[in-house]
């Protein structure tokens, strides 16, 4: 329960403070100005050792020749300027793909990890019992330090289905040593992190046993079960480089599940979540509208996204997005500083604080305005989702 107990305060204390950072300049910078940004995400590659059913890169990824996928990836070098750029209060979120399947991947992490607070998300099938040491070696002694704070970790089911969804054999196995092995050198070191949470995204697939992943959670040594809404926009082609005010939601496939079994599920989740001790955090939303987002959707006007405004992603070839519906440039033609804030960001967050856009469904970042009004199995709640354009604002 400690690590449970801390795991919560810090996602509450990170979203609050987030919230008080964007509140002037996302309330009155008529010009859509951003402050430097809080939190950046790194996408080192697009690669990755598994075919997930769910993953938004699974046609890019069974259809490209590995040695293709690799070309024109940013260089040890070239992340490394990267990090240099980041603002020395800021927050590394690694990503990919699967992080570990860059050979220089410990050297990019390390480097990060002595300079700013860092944060990766991985299946863990390639976290070795001598990378997850080091891992902790680079983890502060006190959480919220410089150094490795957080490791995200997909599970998507029990073993059986776990390894259906990711289409590999002994896939869960594999991921589960990976986080004890964490698990293990944090105790054996004396340190409160880095912090485990493991996500899972709810989806059809994975319904009859999502109740179990708290056990799943608490047995491989993790803190959190972070619950993440599905979401297809990355299938669109060019998404990123296209105007995404002229994107329906008929440009992607949204996911559907059956109102009263995805009602049942999440329930019994939580309920079970709840009796043995292990933090859920579902979407920032009312319980209806995550039922809603598998079944007619949700009305945009009553989310925000604030993340736009202290967020920066850089993607494996060097672009640059305040979200991956909008590309503004890349680092190989212009510094971090110098993008923020340049006319297609800002005119983005215009648009986006008048209005959202379809492909903003299924997001991990948009919130709830009223947070007074999200039900009671929400006060759990830290991950998110998404909702629809100005003329299809509510989705039907």
């Amino acid at each position: 329960m400690e690590q449970s107990s801390a795991g919560g305060t810090i996602t509450r204390l990170y979203k609050g403070l987030t919230q008080l950072y964007t509140e002037v300049p996302y309330r009155f910078s008529r010009g859509a100005w951003a402050p430097p940004v809080w939190h950046y995400y790194f996408e080192v590659t697009r690669r990755c050792n598994l075919r997930c059913k769910m993953c938004q890169y699974i046609d890019w990824l069974e259809t490209v020749p590995t040695r293709i996928q690799a070309e024109d990836e940013l260089t040890t070098e070239e992340w490394l300027r990267v990090i240099d750029q980041t603002g020395r209060f800021s927050f590394i979120t690694f990503t990919g793909g699967e992080v570990f399947v860059r050979k220089d991947f410990m050297q990019i992490f390390e480097y990060a990890c002595a300079k700013r607070r860092v944060h990766f998300i991985t299946n863990a099938t390639m976290l070795t019992d001598e990378r997850a040491r080091r891992c902790v070696e680079l983890a502060p002694r006190r959480l919220g330090g410089t150094g490795f704070n957080f490791a995200g970790v997909s599970l998507d089911g029990t073993q059986e289905t776990h390894d259906v969804i990711r289409a590999q054999r002994g896939a869960f196995d594999k991921s589960v040593r990976g986080i004890q092995a964490i698990a293990k050198y944090r105790a054996e070191a004396g340190k409160r992190g880095p912090l485990i949470h493991i996500n899972t995204v709810i989806q059809e697939a994975n319904l009859d046993c999502l109740p179990q992943m708290p056990h799943v959670a608490r047995e491989a040594g993790a803190s959190v079960l972070n619950l993440l809404t599905e979401t297809r926009v990355h299938d669109i082609p060019e998404l990123g480089r296209v105007d995404p005010g002229t994107l329906s939601r008929e440009d992607f496939r949204q996911p559907r599940i059956a109102r009263a079994r995805l009602e049942a599920s999440l329930r019994k989740t939580l309920d079970e979540a709840e009796r043995i001790g292990i933090e859920v955090r579902m979407p920032r939303m009312p319980f209806e509208e995550v039922i809603n987002h598998y079944d007619q959707g949700y009305d945009l006007r009553k989310f925000d996204c604030r993340s736009i405004w202290s967020t920066l992603i850089v993607g494996a070839k060097g672009g640059v997005y305040p979200c991956w519906i909008q590309k503004i440039g890349n680092v190989r033609e212009h510094s971090l500083n110098e993008l923020r804030n340049n006319e297609l960001a800002r005119q983005f967050r215009q648009r986006r604080r008048e209005g959202g856009f379809a492909v903003c469904r299924g997001c991990c970042e948009i919130l709830y305005r009223d947070g007074a009004k999200i039900s009671e199995p929400m006060a759990l709640s830290a991950a998110g989702s998404r909702a629809e354009d100005s003329e299809k604002l509510v989705v039907k």
